[in-house]
């Protein structure tokens, strides 16, 4: 299996234990896939090979693949068991998750939410964003590669994206919009930028008429540019217009003031 360099290194636990097995289950409270258990037979914890796996879903790494360093072993005090401290550190509240591979804020999981078999799940808390890798742990590690080249992609290429995945972003910004901090939805907001301008207008709209004014100042960050002249074709004047003057009241004054700047600016770009 040619997964794992030859030498030994920091993530190797030994020799799997039967008893240690069944004692890192009980206390995750999950039965792990037959496949890993195997996996680990052979190799307790080791760096990958392959460190990549490919997906068409941009992300914090990239935007066709997901950084996939080690793999965690299981021992008796560390490894696999370190999902309990590291879900607690980083408000990941299902206990149903299961972190076989960390690069902090991004986990991969065995995700146990929805059944038995877990699925394995790419989780990055910072940007609050989840994506599906694979149907189970052995096509998870099937499909896992040594290289992949980064594609170029247009931002505003509505064909980038198939029906599925649109609708997956909508559920995300639904989702965001709902419990997401500010801070949460403008790192959201930063990848919908890279989708098309369908979501990107959706997600205007909810963050025109979000509750915490903040929100309204990143939506501002993006909205001050369409009024400069950037991002053309993505924000019609009279739409952005609409938008700026009802922020131009807004709550928070350096989202009021960079509306009203904006303004300014679509008036003399459009020699008003």
């Amino acid at each position: 299996m040619d997964l794992w360099e030859e030498e030994f290194d920091d993530n190797f636990k030994g020799e799997l234990n039967a008893e240690t097995l069944q004692k890192v289950q009980r206390e995750l409270q999950v039965d792990l896939p037959e496949s890993y258990i195997n996996v680990l037979n052979k190799r307790n914890g080791f760096y990958l090979k392959k460190k990549y796996f490919p997906t068409c879903i941009p992300n914090s790494w990239a935007n066709n693949s997901v950084y996939v360093d080690a793999l965690y072993g299981i021992g008796e005090d560390s490894g696999l068991i370190d999902t309990i401290y590291l879900r607690k550190e980083w408000g990941i509240r299902s206990k149903k998750l299961v972190i076989i591979s960390a690069e902090a804020p991004a986990f991969i999981c065995l995700d146990y939410r929805r059944r038995k078999n877990p699925i394995v799940t790419f989780i990055d808390v910072e940007a609050n964003q989840e994506i599906k890798l694979a149907k189970g742990f052995e096509e998870f590690m099937n499909g896992l590669v040594e290289e992949i080249k980064e594609e170029e992609m247009d931002p505003f290429d509505d064909s980038s994206l198939t029906r599925q995945q649109i609708e997956e972003y909508y559920t995300k910004i639904d989702h965001s919009m709902l419990n997401g901090k500010p801070g949460e939805i403008d790192q959201l907001f930063i990848k919908i930028l890279s989708t098309n301008n369908e979501l990107i207008r959706y997600m205007v709209e909810k963050m025109r008429h979000h509750k915490k004014p903040k929100v309204q100042y990143y939506l501002m960050t993006f909205l001050s540019a369409c009024a400069e002249g950037n991002n053309k074709g993505i924000i019609e004047d009279d739409y952005l217009r609409e938008v700026l003057n009802e922020i131009s009241n807004s709550k928070n004054k350096d989202a009021e003031a960079l509306a009203i700047y904006g303004l300014k600016d679509l008036n003399k770009r459009l020699n008003i």
